[in-house]
Formats: structure tokens, C-alpha cells, sequence
């Protein structure tokens, strides 16, 4: 048997493997999903709340938005607070009033301690009995209990209506229309009882358990809700498992030499070429290249609109929320930050599609214009859906053509479809190419590269399917499941192995490295990745009333899947070694230092700040909070926003004329790298590590709600912090706006096309 059959057989049953683990864990969560009655009564029957209403509040909580101002269940945005652990606060208050003015006829502030003390125990206990019916599907509150919920309406009466007091909001944003997916009646009282049903969740005792059906999340003493031990243990035997992991991958790594080789054959080359001819379709290509540096530059200055609303109301006085409310900044910045990583690789597989064949498919120049104006469409559409939702322009179909309401699938329905459509669209391109090339038996080494590389392409339309699967009543439990599949699975595990497959192909194709070690050294961080990675998402499932399994495959694989990323930066190494070994006027400079850039950020925002937060003990405490945008800036803009760049370097040196490539050109992409990771790492270590720090601290001082409130950025050291993410945010502009001038002079120097290649040098290649 081969090396690749080996490893083939060994790549194909992890995934196997994983795979099995995530579903039959998926079905534990759909089994132990938190009930939604069919009504809420009271001790004397009568109802209080139905499940129409239930469900109607969740509407309003995704037609709105509002999961991209603040979180459920700790998932969300971070700015405002999380909805679960404020209502479970403030129904805990209800209660303390209620039993305040029933035993001592006082208000529950006048108390003394002793008497406070007594009433929050007495309340701890009540509240943790689980009074649901699963033979009539009703939940009956305790006359306390109603109390509280009563104090819940009144308290989110007031935050809704008028001029809320968290910023970037606009005056009574939520409307009292009867849409899609929701009841008749108010729908401020909706959205509380929704709020309050994940209140009870997180508080109420699983059937035969002494936690809740959140693991005892969010942490609130008053509510009794405290790490559990199962949290603490595997974090302690995680920890454990990363060093033994460690030890065992690093065995195999060097005692199978999975390195990329130098290619001894390029040392004795002339100067490498890029001037060859290339194809209308290739050309084609070079426009959704400008494409993505607009979206990139919009994404960015959105960002730094959000990063105002932290200071004030509006920005300088403006009313802006009026016309962009805070969630529906952070909506498109979300939104834009896939579309134009997504269409940076799109166009570079349009680049290359007739590179590997050798010639032009009939009619592809066709096919890429068609998916690009598809592109415009699907982008301006579903943003313009997403206004009309949140400003309540668009209300019946809200769903389909307005927002979502889940955070990174924030599209409608119709336009995630769309979506879909496309990327099918560009598989189809792409098999056009590779497959006439993987076909050819010249070089099987080759063959075996562009399979993976174009496996990789179509697992990324394939694994955005989940979306489909939720739907605006989905319970919060299985939903999540699936989104999760969207934010980690798909963004951060197939996105992650294409970005693996794809360097090896670049490094290859630019003639750095033999095909034989590449292949093999993609076949190691592959089986490390997704073997890890898969079942690694499952540190998302600890707190939304997931089954406690997770606590366990949670911790272990996030553990593990450090390693793969930690890994990554010595392959950054070994291709800057590679380069600076060649000795020779290397035309892909630009490329190679936002390459480099990927291994470090991949290391360091990917794993080591993915590593801080994903431990179920720290996780308890810390989710949702400023550490994990932390993470999410440092993964995604360092790792995938770093790389979407590079490959657009490398796809731009092959479209332009060679005179393009000046040495005042290389500087100033020189002068964007440092600039681009210089803000990145600024935002980073700056602003976001040391609020979330604070933040953290909070919550543990006064519980997770106080941390989440508005007053905690009204702070002089939050707001300081918060003002002084203005020099980093500039400076990262800087290097968007240096990158889009090039660009856009890269448009008024493309090579004039042709319909033949050079012939393909598969020895090399």
C-alpha cells in the first residue's frame, strides 16, 4: 500500500469517525432540547402564557436583530446584554419584592440582611424545581414566580419603548405588527416572555439532575447557579490531554517527515515567469478582486461606526442610529466579512481553473460573468433586506427577504439560497478545469494536489447546506446546533482546510516545494484538523441546553485542536525559510508576507486565544464576553482575511503586465502588510484582551449579568479603552485603503487575453 493510500484510508476514516461523534452527539441534544410548553399557567390553571406567544417573542427577537446587539444563551453580540442572564436578574428581583411585601410588608430594600438572606434562599429553592408536565406539556409558575415574570414585562416594557438606554439604537425600533411566524398582541410583552423562557431554562433543574438544563450557565448566585464539577474536571483532564496530544503529534510529524521539501529543481531555474498569456475567463477574474476590496473597506469602517456607538448615542452628535442601528452595522460587518473572503477565493479558483487544465473551457468567460453579477445581487439584496427588517420597512416575509435573526446567517432565506446557488455555480467552473487535469496520468503526484484542492472546493457549498436546516420557530437548541455548523464547522474547519489545501497548491505551483512532501504534509495537517476540529466545535454546546456529554467532548477536542494551528506556524517557517533560501529576485513577495502573517495569526488568534477561552472552566465565566471578539478578530481577519489577500497577490502578479510590479509597487504592499497586522494586533491586545480581562472580573465579582450590562462601558478605564481602539482602527484602514489603490490600478493594467496557455511543466508543477 502507498503512502497516500495510507493516508488516504487514514484521512477518510477520521473523518468517518468524527463525523459519527458530531451527529450521534447532535441526536443527545435534540433528545434533551428544554421543553417549550404548550402554556405557562399558574398554581390556580389558568394561563399565563402560551407557546404561540413563546414562540411569536422569538420572531421578534430574529426579525429585529437583536441577536447583533446582544446575545441569548451567551450566543450573539457582545455589545448589549445577554438577554438570558438580564431576565433571569431582573425575575429574580420580581420574586425578592414579591415575598418582601408578603412575609414583612416592606420593600424588599428595606430588609435587613438577615431577612434578605432568608427570602433569596427560600427563592434559590423554589425557582430550581422543575414543575413541568410532560404528560400535558404545561410549566407551572409558583404565584412568586409570576410575580417575577410581571416585574420582567414592566422592566422590558420600559427598555423598548422610547428611547432605550443602550446606544446605537433608534426610538422604539420594535413595532407592534403581526408578521410572519408571529401572534397577535404586544410584542415587547412577546419578547419577554421569550426571554423569560430562557430564564427558566438556565435556572430549573433537568429532570433527575441537580443542575439546570444550561449547566448551571450563566453564573448567578442569587439564581444558585454555579460551575458544575464535570465543568472543572475536564477542564483539568483537557489540559492533560493537550500536552499528551502534543507529544504524540510531534512523534509522528518528525518521524514521518511530514515537511514541505524544498524543491531542489528551483534553485537551478532562470527567473521565474509571470508573464505568461492568460485567458478571458482569467480576466474576468480580476474585477471581483475590486469587488472584495470595497466590501473589505465598507466591513472595516463599519466596524469603527460600531466601535463609536460604544462611546455615544449617535456619532458626533449624528443621529446615525436612525439609519444604521448598531445591530445592523454589526450585521453587514458580520455578513461582508464572509461575502468578500468568500469571493477573494472564488475568483482565485476562476484564476486558476484553466491554469491547471491548460486551456479554456467553452464558454467559462460566460459562467464567471453570471456568477459575478449573481454575487452583486445576493450581497446588495440581502443587505438591503436586512435594513428593511431591522427598520421594519419589510415585516410579512421578513424571514425570507429581511434578517434572519441568527448570528452569521443573517440572510433570508431566499437569499441563502441564492447563496447556495452560486457556489454551486463556481464548483461547476472549477470542475471544468481540474477534472481534464486530475484525469491526466502524466503526473500522479499532480493529480492527487488538485483532487484535494478541488475536494476542498466543494465541501465549501456543501457544508453551508446546515443553514437550511434552521427555521424562524426552530427550537433555540437545534438551531444553534446547526448554526454552529455554519460558524465553526464551515467557517473555521472547511474554511481552514481549503486555506491548508490551497497554500500547498500556491507553494507548489510557484515551484517551492515537491509535490510528493506537499501532498503528504496536506494529508498530516488534514487528519490533524478535521480530526480534531469536528468534534472540537462541540465547546459551542456547553451553555445553550445541550446534553452534558459535551462538557466532555467539548473540552477534549477543543483542547486538541490547538495543536494542528500551533503546528501551522512552523510550516509559516518553513515557507519563509524556503523563500529566503531561493537567493533569487522572487516575484511573490507580497504573497509570501501575508502567508507568513496566516501562520502567526493562526498560532497566535486561532489557537493560543481559542485555547484560553474554549476550557469549560473559563468558558463558564468568560463566554460572550470581549475575549472571545478577541478570538474572533484574530482567527478571522488574521487567519482567513490574511490569506484572502495573499492569494489575491499571487492571482493579480499572473493578470497584470510585468512592468505593473514596480519596486515603489512591492514597498507599498510591504507598508499594507505592517499596517494590516499592526491594527490587527492593536484591536487585539490593546482594546479587546484588556476589556475582556475586566470584564471577566466583573463577572465574577458581581455575576455574569452585571458584566453584560450597558454601565459596564460607561466606566472611565472601559470608556478609555474603548476610545483608544481609534489609533489601531486607523491604522488598520490605512492598509485596507493602501491595498484597494492597488487594486484598483491593478484593473488598468491587466494582460490583453488569449485562448492558449503556455504548456504545462508537470515535472515542476
Amino acid at each position: 500500500m502507498t503512502s497516500y493510500k495510507r493516508l488516504n484510508k487514514t484521512l477518510l476514516w477520521t473523518l468517518v469517525v468524527a463525523f459519527t461523534i458530531l451527529i450521534a452527539g447532535g441526536l443527545l441534544i435534540f433528545k434533551n432540547e428544554a421543553p417549550r410548553p404548550s402554556k405557562i399557567v399558574n398554581e390556580q390553571g389558568s394561563t399565563v402564557v402560551t407557546k404561540q406567544q413563546l414562540l411569536s417573542g422569538q420572531a421578534v427577537y430574529e426579525k429585529y436583530g437583536l441577536t447583533d446587539y446582544g446575545t441569548y444563551l451567551g450566543n450573539g453580540t457582545y455589545f448589549g446584554p445577554d438577554y438570558t442572564a438580564q431576565a433571569l436578574h431582573v425575575y429574580l428581583k420580581g420574586m425578592d419584592q414579591y415575598y418582601a411585601q408578603k412575609d414583612h410588608g416592606k420593600n424588599f430594600s428595606e430588609l435587613s440582611t438577615e431577612q434578605k438572606s432568608g427570602i433569596k434562599g427560600k427563592i434559590q429553592k423554589e425557582i430550581r424545581e422543575n414543575r413541568y408536565n410532560d404528560k400535558t406539556d404545561e410549566l407551572t409558575l409558583t404565584t412568586a414566580q409570576v410575580a417575577g415574570l410581571n416585574h420582567l414585562t414592566k422592566y422590558y416594557r420600559d427598555e423598548f419603548h422610547n428611547n432605550p438606554k443602550e446606544a446605537g439604537m433608534p426610538e422604539n425600533m420594535i413595532k407592534n405588527n403581526t408578521d410572519d411566524f408571529m401572534h397577535n398582541g404586544d410584542k415587547i410583552d412577546q419578547l419577554t416572555y421569550f426571554f423569560f423562557w430562557g430564564a427558566w431554562m438556565s435556572s430549573t433543574n433537568r429532570p433527575h439532575q441537580t443542575y439546570s438544563y444550561t449547566n448551571n450557565w450563566p453564573y448567578d448566585l442569587d439564581a444558585g447557579n454555579v460551575m458544575t464539577a464535570d465543568a472543572m474536571v475536564w477542564t483539568a483532564i483537557s489540559a492533560a490531554l493537550f500536552v499528551v496530544g502534543m507529544a504524540i503529534v510531534i512523534f509522528f510529524y518528525k518521524r514521518y517527515s511530514f515537511d514541505m521539501d524544498f524543491n531542489e529543481a528551483y534553485s537551478k531555474m532562470g527567473e521565474i515567469k509571470t508573464n505568461e498569456p492568460i485567458t478571458p475567463s482569467q480576466r474576468k477574474a480580476a474585477k471581483y478582486f475590486l469587488i472584495v476590496m470595497l466590501m473589505f473597506l465598507v466591513q472595516v469602517l463599519l466596524g469603527e461606526l460600531m466601535s463609536h456607538y460604544y462611546v455615544e448615542q449617535g456619532f458626533f452628535g449624528l443621529p446615525l442610529q436612525n439609519i444604521w442601528p448598531f445591530n445592523l452595522a454589526k450585521t453587514w460587518h458580520l455578513q461582508l466579512v464572509i461575502f468578500w473572503i468568500a469571493t477573494a477565493w472564488l475568483a482565485t479558483g476562476i484564476y486558476i481553473a484553466p491554469r491547471v487544465r491548460g486551456s479554456e473551457p467553452k464558454h467559462q468567460g460566460l459562467l464567471v460573468d453570471i456568477l459575478f453579477w449573481a454575487l452583486i445581487i445576493v450581497v446588495g439584496g440581502s443587505m438591503l433586506g436586512e435594513w428593511g427588517s431591522v427598520t421594519g420597512v419589510i415585516n410579512g416575509k421578513w424571514w425570507i427577504f429581511g434578517h434572519y435573526g441568527w448570528e452569521y446567517a443573517e440572510m433570508g432565506k431566499f437569499w441563502q439560497i441564492l447563496f447556495i446557488i452560486g457556489m454551486l455555480l463556481w464548483v461547476v467552473i472549477l470542475c471544468r478545469g481540474f477534472i481534464p487535469a486530475i484525469k491526466n496520468k502524466i503526473n500522479k503526484d499532480r493529480s492527487v494536489l488538485l483532487t484535494l484542492l478541488l475536494c476542498g472546493s466543494i465541501a465549501i457549498p456543501l457544508f453551508y447546506l446546515a443553514s437550511l436546516f434552521i427555521l424562524p420557530n426552530s427550537h433555540v437548541t437545534f438551531a444553534d446546533y446547526w448554526r454552529w455548523w455554519i460558524v465553526h464547522l464551515w467557517v473555521e474547519g472547511i474554511f481552514e482546510s481549503f486555506a491548508v489545501i490551497l497554500i500547498g497548491y500556491l507553494l507548489v505551483d510557484m515551484k517551492l516545494t515537491t509535490i510528493k512532501s506537499t501532498v503528504r504534509a496536506l494529508y498530516f495537517q488534514l487528519i490533524l484538523l478535521l480530526g480534531t476540529g469536528v468534534v472540537g466545535m462541540g465547546h459551542h454546546y456547553f451553555w445553550e441546553g445541550d446534553h452534558s456529554i459535551w462538557l466532555a467532548l467539548g473540552a477534549c477536542f477543543s483542547a486538541l485542536e490547538v495543536i494542528p494551528l500551533c503546528l501551522l506556524i512552523w510550516e509559516a517557517y518553513t515557507h519563509y525559510r524556503v523563500y529566503h533560501d531561493s537567493q533569487k529576485n522572487f516575484p511573490y513577495k507580497g504573497t509570501f508576507m501575508f502567508l507568513v502573517s496566516v501562520g502567526v495569526w493562526n498560532a497566535v488568534g486561532a489557537g493560543a486565544l481559542g485555547w484560553l477561552i474554549n476550557s469549560p472552566a473559563i468558558n463558564y465565566f468568560e463566554h460572550g464576553t470581549q475575549w472571545t471578539s478577541a478570538h474572533a478578530h484574530g482567527s478571522m481577519a488574521g487567519v482567513y482575511g490574511f490569506f484572502s489577500i495573499a492569494i489575491m497577490l499571487f492571482a493579480a502578479r499572473h493578470l497584470t503586465k510585468t512592468s505593473f510590479w514596480t519596486n515603489k509597487v512591492e514597498k507599498w504592499i510591504k507598508w499594507a502588510c505592517i499596517t494590516l497586522n499592526v491594527g490587527l494586533a492593536g484591536m487585539t491586545f490593546i482594546t479587546l484582551m484588556p476589556l475582556g480581562f475586566i470584564q471577566l472580573k466583573d463577572a465574577l465579582e458581581h455575576g455574569y449579568w452585571h458584566a453584560r450590562e450597558a454601565s459596564f462601558y460607561q466606566q472611565p478605564i472601559t470608556r478609555a479603552l474603548t476610545i483608544i481602539r481609534s489609533v489601531p482602527d486607523v491604522i488598520f484602514t490605512a492598509g485596507v485603503v493602501i491595498l484597494l489603490v492597488i487594486f484598483i490600478r491593478v484593473m488598468f493594467n491587466l494582460k490583453k487575453s488569449s485562448d492558449k496557455l503556455d504548456p504545462i511543466d508537470y515535472e515542476i508543477k
